[in-house]
């Protein structure tokens, strides 16, 4: 019996001290480990957050996927939602603030359950745990459990606990390829994190354990019946009360049936094609709603397949706060197109900044006499919209009547170099050859500009010349230039001005309010494009209507198809200005505009010139013949009388002619002019 108790005595003592020896070794492991293999803590940064477009107020507008197809916004603390925090920790590690990375307590409360149930049934994983499981992505194993751990106490030594909680708050999943909260917020509900109510913080709260089987836009039931887990957790740690439960349970989840947040889209990806990154931007989705309301509701009156552009600018901040590049985003063709920044012919609507360039130039003002007559250039016999004449006729007058003839005789007056000059010194971007290539058209539209661009010179005016660069970025500089004189800037617009009445909005608003603004519409050749640009000194609003094909529309004219979106848009209470017209100080005009050659003394044939050739398409073709001055003159042709007028319109058959016009004091021009007839197919593929 002695002999077999001194053995047992020695066996136990042998076992003790292996067991020493095992722990000491353990600890030498442990402290090698420590020192050798160092927390890789720069991987908790390496996550990139996805791009995302915020409006002015910090709304969500545009979200999309980063390189690694995963959505990802980093937030701190602060800026989550107290009951997500709690909601959280309550579910997820209730001791996180009291362990050191490891809980033994769930430990020894999982080993026990797994092994009464001989299964895995509840794990021990702790908050700081799942943090270095997340950054390693191991499989999960019972030694990657160990290695867990092992990160755990690591990380609680090089960060504090709210830095922890940071880092699983922005890590986590939370379905599908969202990842962290204040994705999943935007993903789900289309706020920020820091927004989330109780009842949208505990479903957030439960996705974590099983984010694919919790993923609330494709098993709601199943998520909410975490969420209820969640709640009764906050119930027994006494964070929330029983009539909180309730409440959030019976609080309906609205969640978004979007991915994108496809608001004010056509900015959001204009605002990412320069800042990759995203950030906040100048749009106000409050302003960006109505516009849209407003545009879709007037497309329905237009002929099916039109769109629309608007884009508004904050005049006194330079800031871009509404932008529509299509009247539906959802096309797969067309919605892809920024109507705001195409490139379209504005027809009438450059007309105000030739006119302000005859102003500053000091060769006229708004009383001065401009001429509205037929005349011909180089072949190009323009004509008014209406085809008649004014005669004389005041600048004023003609540019509010949106006159042709005076608007180019006013631009070949100043000089082309001059208006062009004034143009993009209002901020209008113009080709370099755009003296060459429209010529004196540019006056009626001959050369293509954005509605951005041209919205922007209107803000220009509306800050009596400034001209400054429209800002889509909140913390965007923009600095102002000179572009045109004050007093410029308010005879034009006072010249366009217009006094609207307010629709009452409060039954205690007067009824008889009125609302200035100024504006501008513009049709282009063909009927293509419909314009409407203007101010009213707080916002320049531009609108543009058309088909993105360029097919042209007798309903496009910018007085009836751009015009009334405009009046309505100004009519908005967020972009009305009661306020009065600028006072346009009289200009002085130093040197005034030559009579253009048509009104000379003699009578002289405009059109046709002399020798110029017709072709006859199908057997015959129209000549229009117009003279300089007077309205009561005989036209001869081949020596026949063929009626009076200023104007003559003839159908004729291929042949030689002579056109001789005769007024009543007994002047007299004449022309001789060919139509030959059409040449064969043949013929001109042999040309070509």
């Amino acid at each position: 019996m002695a002999v077999n108790r001194k053995r047992s005595i020695k066996i136990l003592k042998l076992l003790a001290g292996l067991t020493a020896l095992l722990m000491v070794a353990a600890v030498a492991a442990l402290v090698l480990a420590w020192r050798l293999w160092p927390f890789p803590i720069e991987r908790l940064q390496q996550w990139s957050a996805s791009p995302a477009v915020f409006d002015a107020k910090g709304r969500p507008m545009l979200c999309v996927v980063g390189p690694d197809e995963q959505w990802r916004y980093p937030v701190s603390l602060h800026d989550v939602s107290p009951w997500l925090i709690q909601a959280t920790i309550a579910v997820e590690d209730e001791r996180f603030n009291r362990h050191c990375g490891v809980d033994p307590l769930a430990v020894f409360r999982a080993f026990g359950q797994n092994l009464s149930a001989g299964r895995i049934v509840s794990g021990a994983s702790t908050l700081d745990m799942q943090v270095c499981r997340v950054m390693d992505d191991r499989p999960r194993t019972f030694g990657a459990k160990v290695v867990e751990a092992f990160r755990a106490l690591q990380l609680n030594r090089l960060l504090t606990k709210d830095q922890i909680l940071e880092a699983y708050l922005n890590v986590a999943p939370y379905g599908g390829n969202v990842r962290g909260v204040e994705a999943a917020s935007l993903r789900y509900f289309e706020k920020r994190a820091k927004d989330l109510s109780l009842a949208e913080a505990s479903l957030l709260a439960g996705l974590p354990q099983s984010p694919s089987r919790y993923r609330p836009d494709r098993h709601l039931d199943a998520a909410r019946r975490r969420q209820r887990v969640v709640l009764r957790s906050m119930v027994d740690k006494r964070l929330i009360s029983e009539r909180q439960l309730v409440d959030a349970l019976a609080c309906p989840i609205s969640l978004s049936r979007s991915s994108r947040f496809p608001h004010a889209i056509h900015a959001g990806f204009l605002a990412l094609k320069h800042r990759p990154q995203g950030g906040r931007t100048t749009i106000d989705l409050e302003i960006q709603a109505q516009v849209e309301r407003l545009a879709v509701a007037h497309l329905e009156t237009l002929p099916e397949g039109t769109e629309a552009a608007v884009v508004v600018i904050d005049v006194a901040q330079s800031a871009i706060v509404a932008m529509l590049g299509s009247g539906d985003s959802g096309d797969p063709v067309d919605g892809q197109v920024n109507g705001v920044l195409a490139k379209r012919s504005p027809g009438s609507a450059l007309k105000p900044f030739l006119y302000a360039a005859a102003f500053e130039a000091e060769r006229l003002n708004g009383e001065s006499v401009v001429y509205d007559v037929p005349i011909a250039r180089g072949g190009w016999t323009p004509s008014n919209f209406d085809k008649t004449h004014a005669e004389e006729i005041t600048a004023a007058e003609a540019l509010r009547r949106s006159l042709n003839v005076p608007a180019i005789l006013v631009a070949e007056g100043v000089g082309l170099p001059r208006c062009c000059g004034v143009l993009e010194a209002a901020g209008v971007h113009l080709p370099t050859d755009a003296q060459s290539r429209g010529g004196l058209a540019l006056a009626v539209g001959g050369i293509e500009v954005s509605l951005l661009d041209l919205t922007n010179a209107y803000a220009t005016l509306a800050r009596d010349g400034m001209r400054r660069t429209p800002r889509l970025f909140a913390d965007e500089s923009s600095e102002s230039v000179r572009a045109l004189s004050p007093r410029v800037c308010a005879a034009i617009s006072a010249i366009l001005s217009c006094r609207q009445r307010l629709p009452a909005t409060a039954a205690d608003e007067p009824a008889d309010r009125l609302a200035w603004f100024m504006w501008k519409t513009g049709t282009s050749s063909g009927r293509r494009d419909a314009w409407a640009v203007g101010h009213n000194r707080r916002y320049a609003v531009g609108v543009w209507i058309g088909r993105f094909r360029g097919a042209g529309r007798l309903e496009y004219v910018g007085a009836e198809a751009a015009e009334p979106l405009l009046c309505r848009l100004f009519e908005l209470p967020q972009l009305r200005a009661e306020t009065d017209p600028p006072q346009a100080e009289p200009i002085r005009v130093a040197r005034p505009l030559s009579l253009p050659r048509e009104l000379g003394r003699d009578l002289r044939i405009v059109s046709p010139s002399e020798d110029e050739t017709f072709i006859a398409c199908g057997g015959t073709t129209i000549v229009h013949a117009s003279a300089n001055h007077d309205s009561d003159n005989l036209w001869f042709l081949n020596g026949r009388l063929e009626g009076a007028g200023r104007e003559r319109r003839f159908v004729l058959p291929p042949g030689g002619y002579e056109l001789r016009c005769v007024d009543r004091q007994g002047g007299s021009s004449a022309v001789r002019f060919t139509i030959r007839p059409m040449p064969s197919s043949a013929s001109v593929s042999d040309n070509l």
